[in-house]
């Protein structure tokens, strides 16, 4: 066990590193106006497309890497229910959000996704009957209150009050309830992939069919692929026809397409690995604590300056993570002792 905290150590940073660039790279393919199309690549399914197909390919050379007996071909007989499942609401989850941004401003949306352990919790105890120890409930609470004090403490909390302050009618019942929508299909994914890992592990019947994060990588977005594909070809025909188009005007974009790929891709071998081996919630607080471990990141190289409010909040996550660390730490002892 005591690799494991380097383990988590190296996938927070692995993490953090991957989809830190493959942010850098988002912001000039999705916002730039390219210069014989004179258009912006916006085609939203046809970049998650393409990030499916490059994430399957990195994935299917990740399960050939681990060498497991168990096929994904076998999976997704055994589990295509499930699969199906998990990529629907991961691939409806993200639209949804975005679509909220219409009605709500962006530090509702920012202070919602840093609660995304909530509905995690909620899923597993309501629908899932999973047993989950107290002391994880509050670490869950504490994490998602610190980080939401940080954000309110930061500059998107005076952004959100001269919102408030101009117009007061941004907030409406559509823009939270898409945001709901997408904090429970976050939940019922993350929490679904949990059940898959945890059911294949205790099964012992002597048979190897252990799923793996790599079997999950693959056939997850092999299922987004097929999503997708059927969104284009029968609902959206018109956006395919229009990447291409500017593909063919623009060859350049083709880089920024494949770097923002290959950047998803290698950060979702980090995920996928840290939800086999951690468990969701840990891999939330990962990446929901992001921007905060940015923020400590930026004064100890830059000297850039932190209000109280956010100090608050940095303390509250990380008081609630040593809590959860020396609470195992003590589980363990005797343990030890005893053998």
């Amino acid at each position: 066990m005591a690799g494991s905290t380097s383990n988590l150590v190296i996938c927070a940073i692995g993490i953090y590193a991957s989809f830190l660039t493959w942010a850098l790279v988002q912001e000039p393919l999705a916002t730039r106006v390219w210069p014989n199309s004179m258009e912006k690549f916006q085609f939203p399914n046809v970049i998650a497309f393409m990030q499916a197909i490059v994430a399957m390919v990195i994935g299917h050379l990740y399960l050939k890497w681990k060498k497991v007996a168990y096929s994904s071909t076998t999976m997704i007989k055994d589990h295509w229910k499930q699969l199906m499942l998990i990529s629907f609401t991961q691939s409806s989850s993200g639209p949804l959000a975005t679509t909220s941004l219409k009605y709500v401003d962006y530090l509702t949306y920012m202070l919602a996704k840093s609660c995304k352990m909530i509905p995690v919790l909620l899923v597993h105890l309501l629908l899932y009957r999973t047993p989950i120890s107290g002391q994880k409930k509050v670490v869950a609470i504490l994490v998602s209150l610190g980080v939401t004090v940080f954000t309110i403490g930061g500059n998107d909390g005076k952004k959100l009050r001269r919102s408030l302050d101009g117009d007061g009618n941004k907030y409406k019942l559509h823009g939270f309830g898409l945001l709901s929508s997408s904090l429970f299909l976050d939940g019922l994914t993350n929490a679904t992939q949990d059940k898959l890992l945890k059911a294949n592990k205790a099964n012992g019947n002597g048979k190897q069919c252990l799923i793996t994060g790599a079997h999950l990588m693959f056939t997850l977005n092999l299922f987004v692929v097929l999503w997708n594909v059927l969104y284009l070809y029968v609902i959206d025909c018109k956006q395919w026809e229009n990447s291409v188009s500017l593909l063919a005007k623009d060859p350049q974009v083709w880089g920024y397409l494949m770097l923002y790929s290959i950047c998803g891709a290698m950060g979702q071998c980090f995920i996928f690995y840290t939800l086999e081996k951690f468990g969701s919630l840990v891999l939330i607080m990962i990446t929901v604590t992001r921007k905060m471990v940015s923020m400590i990141l930026s004064i100890m190289v830059f000297g850039k300056t932190v209000g109280l409010q956010q100090w608050v909040g940095i303390f509250i996550v990380f008081g609630g993570i040593t809590w959860e660390a020396l609470g195992k730490k003590k589980a363990k002892i005797p343990r030890a002792k005893s053998e």
